[in-house]
């Protein structure tokens, strides 16, 4: 798990109006909160955190002369540029276990996509509790056994023992299924028995002038 120094400068403003001012000024508005202290605004220096937000980091964060661990809860961005727009920290203890998502990792070719099955990854993590530097980066699951129609289980993932799963057991992670086989289906037209919609009044309007004129 990976472990940084960070600094950030408490401020008292806030508002959408401070936090638009402030990333004029090239700085991010954040929080940073916990079961054991206040909610507190803050503000951070992007560049700070560059090539640092990858995966479930802690940060020990330097605040107001104090420092204290960290890690990011969630990030705003902007949906085009990709810039941070705002940023949660939760305070964490390290002696203290956590819930956490952690991402899966397959590993292996299974046997059922080489006898012509598809592979279904349906889940991409499994939430984990655990102390926060026994947080792997990733859980592996060997897929290679893997036949056409067969599923492997959060119950088949290799645990370490000094982490507890908070995911059902029972929920699938990946299965190989039989591929559907999609049938198009032509459609002929024949010409001989195509018809002309009926122009509704047509017959009428025509009796009508026919009428007209034998009575001029």
């Amino acid at each position: 798990m990976e472990r940084y120094n960070l600094k950030a400068e408490l401020r008292a403003e806030t508002g959408k109006g401070v936090a638009r001012r402030l990333r004029r000024e090239g700085f991010v508005p954040a929080v940073v909160y916990g079961k054991t202290r206040d909610s507190q605004a803050l503000t951070i220096n992007p560049e700070d955190l560059k090539h640092k937000m990858s995966g479930n980091a802690i940060f020990d964060m330097t605040l107001d002369g104090d420092q204290e661990t960290v890690m990011i809860k969630e990030v705003q961005k902007n949906p085009i540029s990709g810039d941070i727009l705002h940023i949660d920290f939760h305070h964490i203890s390290m002696d203290e276990k956590i819930t956490i998502s952690v991402p899966l990792n397959l590993t292996g070719n299974a046997v059922g996509v080489a006898d012509g099955g598809v592979l279904q990854q349906l889940l991409r993590e499994i939430e984990v509790e655990c102390l926060p530097l026994n947080i792997p980066e990733e859980i592996e699951l060997d897929i290679s056994a893997l036949e056409v129609g067969n599923s492997l289980l959060v119950n088949d993932i290799d645990i370490p023992e000094d982490i507890d799963v908070v995911t059902p057991l029972d929920e699938a992670v990946v299965t190989v299924v039989v591929p559907t086989e999609l049938v198009e289906e032509e459609v002929e037209e024949d010409d001989d028995e195509f018809m002309e919609p009926e122009v509704i009044g047509e017959e009428d309007a025509e009796e009508e002038t026919a009428e007209e004129e034998d009575e001029e």
